[in-house]
């Protein structure tokens, strides 16, 4: 090998490991472990081919390629930091091209811009320094054409090291919920994949898995159930499969029966006493925007803290974010089926059948389904998709709001809406608030509507507006549980309440200081509130692991419909199953244990339980992700016993 493709090789390498290691100990806070090793070797075999092809090229465009790639790589490990202390998750370019959140920080480029760190420009400080290194070192790098024999030895040494490296993927850390050769195949699951092959790796594998497309097809190994030994109870539901069973056995496509089978050996969750206890009352179910604890005020937010006391308060309750926060928390909610990680589930398999939604279960019970809210189908396509979960979908066209002057008033939109869905004589009503979105580096009309409630409170100035736009939110339930008083409804009226995620975009120790707990600690980020209210009900704290997975079926039994507990990622909370709270990171939290998958650490907090603990409850949720990409991918539901029986 020449002296000059050693050296543009040499300056190739120390850039691209230096933006590496930058990125592993701003991401993950870790330096020395096995994944290092891997990154080495793959920054090395990278550093080798590029250096190997540009040196093809004359001394001044190796010079500029080299730059340019040092460019592209600091910039998306830039971009890729900043994605995740904006939104809360890192990106991949399937969910970059699907709308949603990528739609949202094209229209808050500013915003965004202004939320990078100072420490994530010195993603760039490599680039620098080869600028300054070619300018002034013009000698160091005199041109050698390469022999062919020179050529060969690169190319054997290239070969031996991505093998080696290729290698290294047979070491998957203990625990972790996906072993490295899937992940590095199907790299869905982003943080992990980040942190054992690095950004420059990532965006290799990212490309191709977004130019190749995503029609694998992984199996789940199907564990038959245990043998229950106990006499049914009052409280057993029992079901024909007898037609799920003919479905199996005349089933030719693979995936389509191997999810027959995985749905079908899933455990019946018993009825309990709580069954029924809403039966045909109507149900009010609000998805909240940016909704925290630290939203929870007894002078600012008086209505919503007075619910957290009567009503049934969940303190153990996280909203997991996945790619299109907004867009797949409320996916979660009405299918509890666990959204891809690749793209944007809300745009992909926005026509998906899906007999399973809540919306289709309270149709069959007679109730009228409709859904609502205050801005357009700009981000999400929910005219099409509620239409295909069985609901009539009213956004701001339909509403008459303009969005013109900002994020439409909470109050104004219940006002609105009242009417509407109150006409029924069963209603099932979803609304989708929004007057708490970012951004909170401005003032907008709610924020200058409620300022003065909030502006001498001890709190940043981002803070007291996310506070003002909690205030008009407030009002609009105050308006809900008032005007439903006035027209004797609320007995018979259900109300549920919970986040999306908590505020994007505000310095979140505003939210740590005004939380009851240490958000710091653990997950707790997305520890966030979660209300059952109906006037009768004896109010209580529920201290049971939950999560958005679980409000369908939680809500199912409440309300005694027809459902089949099997299709669903989520469990009835009131149950004596088991619950999950899990996560597009692969994390989870149980009662447990807590595993965070990105550090691959894990506490548990039940003493009857020990580290197989962790790999029982890490292989249960590998199969509920194969489970839902697979159930996306092939749209099962139009194949289930479901849909045949419609």
């Amino acid at each position: 090998m020449n002296k000059y493709f050693l050296k543009m090789f040499l300056a190739s390498f120390l850039s691209f490991l230096f933006i590496e290691i930058l990125f592993k100990i701003l991401s993950f806070g870790t330096f020395f472990d096995f994944e290092l090793l891997r990154i080495f070797l793959f920054t090395l075999v990278f550093s080798l081919i590029i250096s190997f092809i540009y040196t093809l090229f004359k001394p001044l465009i190796a010079k500029i390629l080299t730059c340019l790639t040092t460019l592209i790589i600091g910039f998306y490990s830039l971009l890729q930091l900043n994605f995740k202390n904006f939104m809360g998750n890192y990106m991949s370019l399937s969910m970059l091209g699907g709308g949603g959140d990528a739609d949202r920080i094209s229209n808050e480029v500013s915003t965004f811009i202004s939320s990078i760190r100072p420490e994530y420009f010195l993603c760039f400080l490599p680039l620098i320094v080869l600028i300054i290194i070619f300018i002034w070192k013009k000698k160091w790098f005199s041109y050698e054409k390469p022999t062919w024999k020179n050529s060969l030895i690169a190319i054997g040494v290239i070969i031996i090291l991505h093998i080696i490296s290729l290698l290294t993927l047979n070491i998957t850390p203990e625990n972790q919920l996906k072993n490295n050769h899937d992940l590095y195949k199907t790299p869905t699951l982003i943080d992990i994949s980040l942190k054992e092959f690095g950004p420059t790796r990532f965006i290799i594998r990212d490309f191709i898995y977004f130019i190749v497309g995503d029609e694998t097809h992984n199996m789940i190994e199907i564990e038959e159930p245990p043998v229950e030994e106990e006499e049914p109870t009052d409280y057993t539901r029992y079901f024909d499969d007898t037609a799920w069973q003919e479905l199996i056995d005349n089933e030719d496509d693979e995936v389509i029966k191997n999810l027959h089978q995985y749905y079908m050996s899933q455990s019946i969750t018993d009825k309990n006493d709580y069954t029924g206890i809403f039966k045909d009352k109507n149900l009010v179910l609000i998805m909240v925007e940016a909704l925290d604890l630290a939203a929870i005020d007894p002078e600012l937010t008086p209505t919503l803290y007075r619910l957290t006391k009567e009503g049934w308060y969940f303190d153990n309750y996280y909203a997991p974010k996945f790619s299109c926060t907004t867009g797949e928390s409320e996916f979660i909610a009405l299918t509890s089926i666990i959204p891809s990680n690749s793209v944007c589930t809300p745009f992909t398999y926005v026509n998906n059948n899906y007999s399973s939604s809540i919306f289709n279960l309270f149709n069959h019970s007679g109730y009228t389904s409709t859904s609502y809210h205050g801005w357009s189908d700009n981000y999400y396509p929910r005219t099409k998709l509620h239409k295909n979960m069985g609901s009539t979908f009213y956004n701001s066209d339909k509403l008459g709001f303009s969005t013109s002057g900002g994020w439409t008033s909470d109050l104004e939109l219940m006002k609105k809406i009242y009417p509407m869905f109150t006409e029924n004589d069963k209603f099932f009503s979803f609304v989708i608030t929004v007057s708490m979105h970012f951004s909170y580096e401005f003032d907008d009309a709610t924020t200058r509507k409620n300022w003065s409630q909030v502006k001498d409170l001890d709190t940043g100035i981002t803070m007291k507006r996310y506070l003002a736009k909690a205030i008009e939110f407030d009002q609009s339930l105050e308006y809900l549980i008032d005007s439903l008083e006035q027209d004797n409804k609320l007995d018979d009226t259900v109300i549920v309440i919970f986040g999306d995620h908590h505020p994007y975009n505000l310095d979140f120790d505003y939210l740590a200081e005004r939380s009851p707990i240490d958000r710091y600690e653990g997950l707790n980020e997305d520890r966030m509130p979660f209300i059952i209210y109906n006037s009768n009900v004896e109010p209580q704290v529920i201290n049971k692991t939950a999560s958005t997975f679980d409000i369908l079926p939680t809500l199912a039994n409440l309300f005694d419909l027809d459902y089949d507990p099997r299709y669903y990622i989520g469990k009835d909370l009131f149950s004596d199953e088991e619950t999950i709270a899990l996560f597009p990171t692969g994390s989870w939290v149980t009662d447990k244990a807590i595993y965070l998958a990105s550090k691959n650490e894990f506490e548990l907090k039940d003493d009857s339980v020990d580290e197989s603990y962790i790999q029982k409850i890490n292989k249960i949720l590998n199969n509920k992700f194969t489970a839902s990409d697979n159930t996306l991918k092939k749209d099962y539901f139009k194949y289930s016993v479901l849909s045949s029986t419609e």
